[in-house]
């Protein structure tokens, strides 16, 4: 059954800012000036990250609104990093495209920004490269043709604001809806907050879920997020944002996918149809489906690679009790993979077969245990309550512990 595929919006700036300071450090309580300093360059950098500019500004206002830009989507991949931090400043050169950053941090990760920031943005150019490559292609730029709806905007946008270095999990998506190039926020949305629920349903803490959200799409390019997957194909992906075209994707993929344990690297998860079928035509020696796993390289001479396959993260709120495949089975799947995912991160470098193994056992069984029957069942009921008035989590578990775990069928909502 086909779905829609969307990360719609939940919240507004407003709370990403409020959620952001949450995360800050109590700078009063301390002196910032004693905190150890990190200072970098940023250069040529100016079509990396979005800003609000006109024609009539000028090269100085222009340069002070990408620094704006680059401090509002520093100080989110810090604090989601986890990193304490005080005194962050992005300064623009007054003459040409150079950014100087400079923050104070007692923690250690904090040493890692200097170096991992620019490299980040390195590959990120080859994602500027594949784009400006498929917009001379008919069939990557807005294709039309059959029943293609393939409507504007389209931009460029880097999957900004996340872990950089204390990530837990890369996740290889499609693409991000426009509607988060909108906020500013890659995260606040229906498809990450249903992935993040997933997490702290397996018992991740609600507190290190973004840690588990880094995301590389095989598409950098933000567009009305609803209706478009079949104007993103996998040729176009591997034609512009693969090793056959400008390199982005596995750059992305081999800059964030660091080293956890000897010979072995933080694991990958492709999410979706879509992703799936770029990774089985960019590692075709990687085979991969729905809850299937293994490990490769990702460049010639690289340690190994976890990795595994999923649905995409929103799919199973668009399932039915009778669809095919059935809601029920599509909540059994996803579950799995947010075990295989918490897993690997509390044992890296086990063998990914055997994560994934360990954890369809336990939610593809067809005699799950009470706590795994109340979390299909409480996923299942909460996916399907009303947008506009969601059941909490609390109340989807109350329901299915009165109703012998059965999401099958459905509550009435309207009562």
């Amino acid at each position: 059954m086909p779905f829609v595929k969307t990360r719609c919006s939940q919240g507004w700036l407003p709370p990403l800012l409020l959620s952001l300071a949450a995360l800050l450090p109590n700078v009063a309580a301390a002196k910032c000036e004693d905190w150890p300093q990190y200072s970098y360059t940023l250069e040529d950098i100016d079509e990396l990250y979005p800003a609000i500019a006109s024609a009539a500004m000028s090269d100085a206002d222009r340069r002070a609104a990408v620094a704006a830009s680059v401090q509002f989507y520093l100080q989110s991949s810090l604090s989601r990093d986890q990193i304490a931090y005080c005194g962050l400043n992005v300064k623009p050169d007054s003459k040409v495209s150079r950014y100087t950053v400079s923050f104070r941090s007692t923690a250690a990760a904090a040493a890692q920004y200097p170096v991992a920031h620019p490299q980040w943005l390195s590959q990120g150019r080859l994602g500027l490269q594949g784009v400006r490559s498929c917009q001379q292609d008919a069939a990557c730029w807005q294709p039309t043709g059959g029943q293609l709806q393939c409507a504007a905007p389209w931009q460029f946008y880097l999957p900004l604001g996340l872990p950089m270095v204390q990530q837990k999990l890369l996740m290889l998506l499609h693409y991000p809806p426009y509607v988060s190039m909108q906020q500013s926020d890659y995260l606040n949305n229906a498809t990450l907050n249903r992935w993040q629920r997933l997490l702290t349903t397996v018992g991740v803490a609600s507190t290190n879920t973004a840690l588990y959200s880094t995301i590389v799409d095989i598409f950098p390019i933000a567009a009305p997020g609803s209706g478009e997957s079949g104007c993103f194909s996998t040729a176009s992906a591997v034609n512009h944002f693969s090793a056959q075209g400008a390199g982005y994707v596995p750059g992305m993929l081999s800059s964030l996918a660091l080293p956890v344990a000897p010979g072995a690297t933080l694991p990958v998860m492709v999410f979706g149809a879509e992703a799936l079928g770029y990774w089985r035509a960019a590692y075709p020696e990687a085979p991969i489906g729905v809850n299937q796993a293994g490990s490769t390289v990702l460049a010639a001479g690289a340690a190994q690679t976890p990795y595994a396959g999923a649905n995409h993260p929103i799919a199973a709120v668009y399932q039915t009790c009778s669809s095919t495949p059935g809601l029920i089975q599509m909540e059994r799947q996803d579950l799995a993979s947010a075990c295989f995912a918490k897993t690997m991160a509390e044992k890296p470098g086990a063998a990914a077969a055997d994560v994934a193994n360990q954890c369809n056992g336990l939610y593809l069984s067809s005699t799950p245990g009470m706590e795994v029957a109340n979390q299909v069942c409480t996923m299942a009921v909460v996916d399907k309550s009303p947008q506009f008035a969601p059941w909490s989590v609390a109340k989807g578990q109350a329901w299915c512990a009165a109703n012998q775990n059965q999401a099958c069928p459905l509550p009435d909502y309207s009562k």
